[in-house]
Order: structure tokens, then C-alpha cells, then sequence
């Protein structure tokens, strides 16, 4: 009753992916090949790639995925393979189709490129990860080494990964192009943890409430969160209430609210930030 339903889940994610590969698309197609900027990630060795052997971008970047799709799925599910193959394929098209369709034209500035195709870059791999996918490439096996390393933060994973194609630009191409790559991938790195940071932000609520145990029950079970009860008193009615202590993260509330509301349609409900959480508070992955 208060999860999604598998046909909301279904649109939510055809968006993201379909707005997130239209943004990679336009970060590889329209910005990085036009300013003569670097990349990190598989976006970099198709770059290079392209730059010795005259190979299209999007073509390349398909054929260098099917070894790294044969060592996801291991790992990380047929799902995951699936929706981040559907991606490699259409941004493969796109990324190749693009500069046909929109002659791109490059900016005077490349520092504005860089910065612009950062943000570019982290909102649309911010769309596809909530989505359940990715870019593919190395963001697969930035993925593989997170599941098995959850003390490492994602976004760091992708960094360390670019700078090591850093080093194969900077031989194929020159400094600059390595230099304002560097900026691309920090912008797109803060972007990404921004983003994960908003969704992750942890919240605490106190309910003030008369059907506690139910509300407790379903918050476990759906949220996967555990529930402080106490007793409490109305000032103003002199009822005996039961109030309810929970940490959640920013993305769970509205799920949070919408349990309470339909529970206890009395139910009082107040939430506030806090600075950290030390202890036993597990942080969910956002994902639609």
C-alpha cells in the first residue's frame, strides 16, 4: 500500500534513463569532441581511440563495453546490465547522431566548457544511477568495486579511475586537454555528491501519535528504519499519545509522511536536520 507500484516505477525509470542518456549524449557529443577537451572514464579512451584510428565515438564506445558488461553482470545483477546496456546502445547512437542533427559550435572558453560539461556529465550520471543504470564503461567497474567496498564513496571511485585515463590523455593528446579534463571531473565529481548528499541528508521526526505500534510496524517493513517509543501526554486535551522517535534520510520522507497520514490522519509530525548520526544508522542507496 505504501510502496510504488511496479507501473509508476516503470515510468519514473524510463524518465531518468531517458533524460540522463540525452544529457551523456550531449556531454560527449556536443561539448567534449568541439572544445578539445579530455576525459576520464571510457568517455576518454573512445576519445582517444577516435583521435588515433578516426573511429566514431559512439561505435567505439559500444565495442569497448561488452567485455566490461561480462564482468558486471556478475556482480551487479542482469537488471543493472540490462538498464546500462539500453543506455550504452541509445547514447551510442545519439553521441554519433548528435553533431549530424546540431552542428555543434565550440565556446570561446574552454575553462566555461569544461565547468559546464561537468555539471552536464553529474546531472545525468545522478539520473541514470537512480535509475538503476549507468553510463557503463568504468562506472561499472566503479560500481563492482563499491559493492564490494562500501567504505569507499562512489564518486571518489570515479575520480581515482579518471586520473589513470588522465595519464593515457595527456600522451595522446597534450596538457591542456588534460588540465581542463581535471576540471571537468572535479565539477562532475561535486556535482554527483551534492546530489547524493541532498538524498542522503539524515532526518529526525518526532510523531505525535495514538496509533504507535502500527505506524512502527509499517516504518520496519517499509522503510527499514528503527523506532524509538515513548510515552507522551497532550497539553492542551490531556490525552495519553504515544511519540515516536525515527532517523530517516531526506529522500525517505515524503514515504514517511505518507505512512503516518494514512495510518493516523491525527498524527502530529515534526521534522529537523541534523549535523551527523554516529552509531547504528545504515544510509540507503536512492534508487527509484
Amino acid at each position: 500500500m505504501y510502496a510504488k507500484t511496479r507501473k509508476r516505477i516503470a515510468v519514473e525509470t524510463t524518465l531518468f534513463i531517458i533524460a540522463g542518456t540525452i544529457l551523456q549524449s550531449i556531454f560527449v557529443g556536443l561539448l567534449l569532441k568541439p572544445n578539445e577537451i579530455g576525459s576520464g572514464g571510457i568517455v576518454g579512451i573512445t576519445l582517444i581511440v577516435n583521435e588515433l584510428f578516426n573511429t566514431p565515438i559512439g561505435f567505439t564506445q559500444l565495442v569497448l563495453n561488452i567485455p566490461l558488461f561480462i564482468v558486471g553482470i556478475k556482480y551487479l545483477g542482469k537488471r543493472f546490465i540490462l538498464m546500462t546496456g539500453l543506455v550504452v546502445v541509445l547514447s551510442s547512437i545519439l553521441i554519433d547522431t548528435l553533431p549530424v542533427l546540431i552542428p555543434p559550435t565550440p565556446l570561446d572558453d574552454p575553462l566555461v566548457a569544461s565547468v559546464f560539461s561537468g555539471i552536464v556529465s553529474g546531472l545525468g550520471l545522478a539520473l541514470l544511477l537512480f535509475a538503476g543504470a549507468s553510463t557503463g564503461g568504468l562506472d561499472i567497474l566503479g560500481k563492482v568495486i563499491y559493492t564490494n567496498n562500501r567504505n569507499l564513496s562512489l564518486p571518489k571511485i570515479f575520480l581515482t579511475q579518471d586520473i589513470i585515463v588522465y595519464i593515457l590523455v595527456f600522451i595522446t593528446f597534450d596538457i591542456k586537454a588534460v588540465m581542463y579534463a581535471l576540471v571537468l571531473s572535479f565539477v562532475r565529481s561535486r556535482t554527483l555528491l551534492t546530489i547524493h548528499r541532498f538524498f542522503s541528508a539524515q532526518k529526525q521526526c518526532f510523531i505525535i501519535c495514538k496509533k504507535a505500534d502500527e505506524i512502527n510496524l509499517v516504518i520496519k517493513q517499509n522503510l527499514k528504519r528503527g523506532v524509538t517509543i515513548m510515552d507522551a501526554t497532550g497539553g492542551y486535551s490531556n490525552d495519553s499519545k504515544k511519540m515516536l522517535y525515527v532517523v530517516v534520510q531526506n529522500n525517505e520522507i515524503p514515504k514517511l509522511r505518507q505512512i503516518v497520514s494514512e495510518i493516523d490522519s491525527e498524527a502530529f509530525i515534526t521534522v529537523s536536520e541534523i549535523d551527523s548520526v554516529v552509531g547504528n544508522f545504515k544510509e540507503h542507496s536512492y534508487t527509484l
